[in-house]
């Protein structure tokens, strides 16, 4: 094999582990709803930024996606109030676990840190000013 060819095969091997396994649907208007009263209101989002930009991870409640996260976007739930807990994984997982209280807001934070092989997940629990601040520059994303 020429080393043309092997540097080729090489590249493609290695985007590919860098591209995200879960599928994100941007809408271009940003949405700001009002938790319901018997409700929390939960933001996810991810700034835009160039490393790991091309990792998109889904975000699990227990074994079921409750939605997609990806470069420069955000989405929200209406979870019931108690103990919920959100993860992520690629190569690596990542999970945090808020008690939701009806009527209040809550902002996760989703990031990529390079491992081995691809991004990993990260998730952190902000503080409201800090969600507030980022989301307006966000697209918002459906399942």
């Amino acid at each position: 094999m020429s080393l043309k060819t092997f540097l080729t095969i090489g590249i493609l091997a290695v985007s590919t582990l860098f591209t995200g396994c879960a599928s994100v649907k941007k809408q271009a208007t940003n949405l700001y709803p009002t938790p319901p009263d018997d409700k929390g209101l939960v933001y996810f989002y991810r700034e835009s930024k160039f490393v790991g930009g091309a990792v998109s991870y889904n975000i699990r409640e227990n074994d079921q996606i409750v939605g997609a996260i990806a470069n420069g976007t955000y989405f929200f739930l209406f979870p019931t109030p108690g103990e919920h807990t959100y993860s992520a994984a690629t190569e690596a997982a990542s999970a945090r676990t808020l008690t939701v209280e009806a009527g209040k807001t809550y902002y996760i934070e989703c990031g990529v840190e390079m491992g081995l092989f691809a991004g990993r997940p990260s998730l952190k629990i902000v503080a409201e000013a800090e969600g507030k601040s980022v989301i307006p520059s966000l697209r918002y994303a459906t399942k």
